[in-house]
């Protein structure tokens, strides 16, 4: 009798001892899962051309959160679809919107630019819908020499602030280094960088202008999304 009771009771310390484990261990993988950071991705589009409020709930739908709208031109004038573009994206319950904005160093006067574009927006009841104003600094056919864009772009910024805007550049290490040359007087401001390697990752970053983390990569270019041309975006 007493060989069995001792049996028994050794199954019931064993089983005991397994439950304490398995509790053990569930805590354990809960505290690990809480102390992982969670790592988000946010996908978004920007655009040069008018779009609906149909193909921007079209986007949201498949998971993008923001959309960054062109305001002003290259040729240096305001953009027309821009104002409603806006509304449009806000209708559709994308998260974010940003504008940039294209500069015509070859037309001068940086600060009346932006003045036009603030105005513009202001007119429209747009401002207060947009979070940020990217810079858009590429191609060097529409710059000059690099101490003249120097000047512009001190120019630029110089107002953009003065009027309120929330500022970031955008551009890339193959587009600044010839138009800007060794500047380095912007890296505090947000980076947005453009590299079509098809992947939403920062992994692929070098260090360039000074900057030595991005906000936002241009990862794929002039692709359709919900029948409307856009550049894909990630942070």
């Amino acid at each position: 009798g007493e060989a069995h009771f001792w049996y028994l009771n050794i199954t019931d310390s064993t089983c005991n001892t397994t439950i304490r484990m398995n509790k053990i261990i569930l805590l354990l993988v809960t505290v690990i899962a809480i102390s992982i950071p969670l790592v988000s991705a946010t996908i978004g589009v920007d655009v040069s051309q008018a779009v609906s409020p149909s193909h921007f709930s079209c986007m949201h739908n498949d998971g993008y959160r923001f959309a960054v709208i062109r305001c002003y031109r290259s040729s240096g004038s305001t953009d027309p679809n821009c104002p409603h573009t806006i509304y449009n994206a806000k209708q559709a319950g994308m998260e974010h919107v940003d504008i940039y904005m294209f500069p015509c160093p070859h037309c001068g006067n940086a600060a009346g630019q932006v003045k036009e574009l603030h105005s513009y927006l202001q007119r429209y009841t747009a401002l207060n819908k947009i979070g940020m104003l990217w810079l858009d600094i590429e191609g060097t056919q529409y710059w000059k020499t690099q101490s003249y864009n120097r000047a512009f772009m001190a120019e630029l910024v110089k107002e953009a602030k003065a009027l309120g805007f929330h500022l970031g550049i955008y551009t890339s290490a193959s587009q600044w280094n010839p138009i800007m040359g060794d500047e380095h007087s912007y890296s505090h401001i947000p980076l947005w960088y453009a590299h079509y390697d098809g992947r939403p990752s920062f992994s692929d970053f070098r260090s360039f202008g000074g900057w030595t983390k991005p906000a936002i990569k241009q990862y794929r270019g002039d692709v359709t999304v919900c029948g409307v041309g856009v550049d894909q975006n990630w942070y």
